[in-house]
Parts: structure tokens; sequence; C-alpha cells
């Protein structure tokens, strides 16, 4: 399959190059014929300098050498000493990010870029697309999406396509969806025409858009390309791209209602996946897997505590905050499966105080001090951490992710005799996926 062009010497401009070339000669004191020895004509290296020609890499190779300057001048005119600070700093804030340091990261990035002695040339691209990773990983998905749309304009740059997934995915988690569609299916096109179908990050692309239409709404159609997803993933794909593409059609599987084979396609994504060194996504699926086996079956609680214990240790040093207490939350289920109460309520109420500003996350554990109260007959308490759950969820929770919770606080209210609140419980959950009741008083998609 066809990579992408070189991204320093197919991105740089012509007129740019030219410039740098010329810079360089007349420092070194050559002649253009000088230069050109006797593997170029003089006059080509004219025609370099004045912008009418791109030089292959061996022979901007060939007039580095000659003029005493590096490849890595002409290509981004950041001078070598310059260059090597910034790649030091910029290596250390990957490091960082990869750590789950995010927060060091982006500042380690912006004290580069806000360096106003730092001539970075093409280098702030890079410094850029890194800042917008910190911002995605933080939460700040507005800032990461203003960072990200304009790495997004070259399509011969090498981070072109990852933009491309991570804007999607931020438009995707801010809520429009009808962007992050639209910038991938745009994106797809591209890809078509640089004959990269079939790589990993089209493949990461194309699961990417399969999200947002099934957060849309377009279920059929989400299921549909899911399924071509996986079936290209299964031809083409790396192990890390299959697993990809098997995680996201359990996701589809389950909201489905098809838990059996939800749990067939994480169980096979985990195997894929094992064997990675991707610990963060190997973790985010011990979490799937986790939740689904608890739901198909409360007998299964061991189970899905041991893989709830183990994405935990795992995220203990890379994971955002919600993912960590994503862990937690399902760590109180397990132990309430088990009959645990005392363990339950002490894995929540240490959940609730160090809890993120997140409705649904706020919600969740709210229901479930609700649930261990009912479980201790005390259902005035219960009643009580319900309508919390409800306040909580009303701040924020109207989106299709906090759909589930919303159905779930409408059988607790239906089963603490509140009926009442359980139909506004379902009305919500209604609203959530985006339902809204007609004239006649039947549910249609909005």
């Amino acid at each position: 399959m066809p990579a992408l062009p070189d991204p320093s010497l197919a991105a740089v401009d012509l007129t740019t190059l030219g410039a740098r070339v010329r810079l360089a000669r007349t420092r070194s004191g050559l002649t253009q014929d000088q230069v050109a020895g006797d593997d170029i004509s003089g006059a080509y290296v004219s025609r370099i300098e004045a912008g009418q020609r791109r030089p292959d890499q061996s022979v901007v190779a060939l007039l580095a050498e000659r003029m005493g300057t590096t490849v890595e001048f002409l290509l981004t005119g950041v001078e070598p000493k310059v260059a090597e600070e910034a790649r030091l700093a910029l290596r250390y804030a990957e490091l960082a990010l990869s750590s789950g340091e995010a927060a060091e990261a982006r500042a380690q990035v912006i004290r580069l870029l806000d360096d106003e002695t730092a001539e970075l040339g093409d280098l702030r691209r890079e410094a850029q697309w890194l800042l917008a990773q910190c911002e995605q990983q933080l939460g700040n998905l507005d800032a990461a999406a203003e960072l990200l749309e304009p790495l997004t304009a070259d399509t011969g740059h090498r981070w072109w396509l990852p933009a491309v997934i991570a804007l999607c995915s931020c438009y995707r988690e801010i809520g429009d969806l009808s962007r992050s569609i639209d910038v991938g299916n745009r994106a797809q096109e591209h890809v078509h025409a640089l004959e990269l179908d079939g790589t990993d990050d089209a493949i990461r692309l194309a699961i990417s858009l399969v999200g947002a239409y099934y957060e849309r709404g377009d279920e059929s159609y989400a299921a549909q390309l899911c399924r071509t997803v996986v079936e290209q993933a299964d031809r083409t794909g790396s192990r890390t791209a299959r697993a990809a593409a098997y995680r996201n059609s359990s996701l589809i599987a389950h909201r489905r209602g098809q838990l059996d084979e939800a749990i067939r396609l994480a169980e096979q994504a985990l195997t894929l996946m094992a064997d990675t060194d991707n610990v963060r996504s190997l973790a985010l699926l011990r979490q799937q897997l986790g939740a689904l086996v608890l739901e198909n079956s409360a007998d299964q609680h061991e189970y899905a505590g041991r893989l709830a214990r183990q994405s935990r240790d795992e995220l203990a040093e890379i994971g955002s905050p919600l993912e960590i207490a994503r862990c937690d939350l399902l760590l109180v289920r397990a132990a309430l499966a088990a009959g645990d109460l005392d363990l339950a309520e002490r894995t929540a109420s240490t959940l609730l105080e160090e809890s993120l500003d997140n409705p649904v996350v706020l919600g969740d554990v709210e229901s479930l001090l609700g649930q261990i109260a009912a479980r201790r007959d005390d259902h005035s308490a219960a009643l009580e951490h319900y309508r919390t759950a409800v306040a909580a969820l009303s701040r924020g929770g109207h989106d299709r992710s906090a759909a589930p919770l919303w159905f779930e606080l409408g059988a607790l209210f239906d089963a603490a005799g509140d009926a009442a609140g359980a139909c506004a419980a379902y009305r919500n959950a209604a609203t959530s996926l985006g339902l809204r009741a007609s004239q006649a008083g039947v549910f249609t998609l909005i």
C-alpha cells in the first residue's frame, strides 16, 4: 500500500526552499556552479533557488553537504542547534503525554511555542500537533479542535490523517455530530485518492465515522459500515486495527441489544490487543468487557471485578480522571452484585468525594448509593439518592451517553413506588436518544 509522500520535502513551499538554498549558498561563499559540481548543473541549482524545481531527497542532501548546512535547515528553516533543542523539548513533552502527564506535556509545549526567540520553522506544526493531543487528553475539546483544524488542511503531511481522526473524535465528543461526519467523509475521499485504503489509520478513520453515525441515530447505516470496516481490518489491518474494529462492533452490538454478540466481539478484541504495547487501549477494553459481562449476568461479578481492577491499575498512570472513575463505577457494581454492600458503599463514597464535575458520573454514583440503601431496606434514603442523581443528570446529562442511566433511574423509581419520578426519568431517557413526543403521543426521532 503506498505511503504518504516524504512529509518534509513534499510539504515545503518551493519558493521558501529556494530562498533557504540561496541563503545557505551565499553564507558558504560558493557560486551556483560550485555547489552543483559534477553531479548536477548550475542551471538546475538556479531553478531550485528560483522556486521552479522540487529536487529529490538525494539532491537536497548533496546541496546541504556542499554548503555546510543540514537537510533539516533547508526543509524546515530551523538552525541545527535550535532544532536540536526544540526536538528535545518536544520529545520530553511526548514522553510526559504518553505517561499520563498531559498537563505537564501541555506546559512544556506552550513554553516552546511562546518563546519568541525560537525560530521553529516547520517544527512549530509538530508542536501544535502535540499540543492538540494534550488538549484532547485533558478534555479541552474546543481548544483541541481549533488546533487540529489547520493541521487537517495539508494532505501531504504525515500528521494529516491522525489529525483528521482526532478532529472527528473531538467533534463527536463535543456533540457536533454533523461536523464530525462531514470532516470524516471529506477525508475519506482523500484517502481513496492517495490509495491509503486498508491502512491502519484509514481503518481508524472509518471507525470514528461509525461512532459519529451511531451517536447521530443512524444505527442501521452505522452497523452496516461497521461490518465493512471489520472485513477490511481482517484483510489488511494490524492486530491493533482489527482490535479497534472488533471493539467498536461490540459497542454497537451492545446498543442494539445483542449482548452475547457484544461480549464475543469484545473478547476477540481483547485477545488481539493482548500482545500489543497499547496499554491504555487494552485497559479501556478490559473496562468495556467487564461492564458487558456484569450486565449479562450478576453471577459474573468476580470476573467483572477482576477486569475492572486490572483496568484501573493500568490507567492509574496514563488514564484520564473520567476513565479511572468509570473503573471505580464498575467496581461498585461488581461489589453490589456480589452482595458486599459495605465495599460497594465505601468505593462509591470515595468516588463521590473525588468525582469530576461530570453529570453522568455523579448521577451514576448517586444511583448506586440509592441501590445500596434500597438493599438495606432504607427506602427513603434510596429515593433521596435517586433524586440527587436526577438533579446531577439534569445539569447536562441529556446526550445519548446518559440514556442508559436515565432508563435505570426510571426502573429504580418504579421499584420504589414513585410513579411520577419514573415517568420523568423515562421521558429524559427518550430525550437523550433524540426522541420527542408527537401529537399522537408516539415518540419520533428528531
